[in-house]
C-alpha cells in the first residue's frame, strides 16, 4: 500500500513479523544508491522533504525513510530499545531486496544509525550521523534553557508528553508565527534554513504527521537518549562519519568529540558556520559523498 506525491512514495506500509505496521517513504532515484534515512526527534518519514526529492535524485540516492514505532503511521512497540530497531531495518531491507545499503541518522536518529553500525556492519556500505544525539548524560556547555529542558525530560517524562501536546496545538499557527516563536531559540544558521524556501510549511506538515497517533511514540523515542543504551559503542568497528555544527545548541559538542575519540574508525567533521538543523541541509553533498563511498 502506498501514497504517491510528486513522484515520491510518501506512505508505504509493511507488516512486520510480529504484526506491527511499519510506515516508510521513498525519495530520489529508484535506481540510486540505497540509503536508509533515520529521522530526528519530533519528526517522521517526511523529514527528507526539507531537502526535496530533486536533491536526492541529483545526488544519485534512493532514500528510504521509515517512521520509528509509535511515530507517524508506524505502530507503537512497547519497551523497545535501540537494538530492536535493527530487526525492523533488516526486515525492511529484505522486503525491498536490498542486500547492502547505507544509513544516515539525523539528530535523535543518530543512535539508530549507530546501532546498525554495531549490529549489522556486514549489510552497510557506509554510516553517517549528522547532529546526532548520544546518551545525554552530559549536558554541560548547552544554553541554560536547553540544559533545563533535557533535565526535565529525563526526570519528568509525563511533562515531556505534555510539552509535545502544547507543540502539537501550536502547529495550528501560521508558518510565519511559528518561525517567529522559534527565532529566539535558534542559532543563525538554523534560523536561515527554516526561513528559506517555504520550509516552515514543510516543517509543520512533518511535525503534524509525526504526532498523528499521539505523543507516546515521540516521547519514548526521546527517553531512549536519556537512559543507558542497550548496546555498547565499543561494538562499532566499521567507519563512522560524524557531522556537527559548532553552533549546535541541542547536542553538547564535547559528547560528540568524546564519542569520536573512543571509536577506532570514527571521523568527526566540525563545521563552524552550521547549527543543529542546518548541517544535514547545507552539507548534504558532503554527506552524500561519504554515503556512496566517494
Amino acid at each position: 500500500m502506498s501514497n504517491s506525491e510528486g513522484g515520491m512514495q510518501t506512505t508505504n506500509l509493511l507488516t512486520l513479523p510480529d504484526g506491527r505496521q511499519l510506515a516508510y517513504a521513498e525519495y530520489g532515484s529508484p535506481d540510486g544508491h540505497p540509503l536508509l534515512y533515520f529521522h530526528g526527534g519530533g519528526s517522521c518519514r517526511l523529514e527528507p522533504l526539507l531537502l526535496g526529492n530533486n536533491v536526492f535524485s541529483r545526488l544519485g540516492l534512493r532514500v528510504i525513510a521509515p517512521d520509528r514505532p509509535g511515530i507517524g503511521q508506524s505502530d507503537f512497540q512497547a519497551k523497545r530499545g535501540f537494538s530492536d530497531w535493527v530487526k525492523d531495518v533488516e526486515t525492511l531491507a529484505d522486503a525491498l531486496r536490498l542486500e547492502k545499503f547505507s544509513v544516515l541518522g539525523i539528530s535523535a536518529g543518530g543512535g539508530y544509525a549507530a546501532v546498525c553500525a554495531a549490529k549489522i556492519p556486514e549489510r552497510l556500505r557506509a554510516a553517517v550521523i549528522a547532529s546526532g544525539a548520544w546518551q545525554m548524560d552530559t549536558r554541560d556547555k548547552l544554553p541554560k534553557a536547553n540544559r533545563l529542558r533535557w533535565i526535565l525530560m529525563q526526570q519528568f517524562p509525563w511533562l515531556h508528553r505534555g510539552s509535545l501536546k502544547v507543540m502539537q496545538r501550536s502547529l495550528n499557527n501560521s508558518p510565519e508565527k511559528l518561525l517567529a516563536s522559534f527565532k529566539p531559540h535558534l542559532p543563525p544558521a538554523d534560523y536561515a534554513v527554516l526561513a528559506s524556501l517555504g520550509r516552515m510549511e514543510v516543517y509543520r506538515q512533518i511535525a503534524t504527521e509525526a504526532l498523528r497517533s499521539g505523543t507516546r511514540g515521540a516521547a519514548w523515542d526521546t527517553q531512549l537518549c536519556l537512559r543507558k543504551w542497550d548496546f555498547s559503542l565499543d561494538e562499532i568497528q566499521m567507519p563512522l562519519t560524524l557531522f556537527y555544527g559548532e553552533q549546535d545548541q541541542n547536542v553538547p559538542l564535547d559528547v560528540a568529540k568524546r564519542v569520536a575519540a573512543s571509536l577506532p574508525q570514527a571521523r568527526l567533521m566540525l563545521l563552524p558556520n552550521e547549527g543543529h538543523i542546518s548541517v544535514a541541509i547545507n552539507q548534504i553533498e558532503a554527506i552524500a559523498k561519504v554515503l556512496v563511498g566517494d
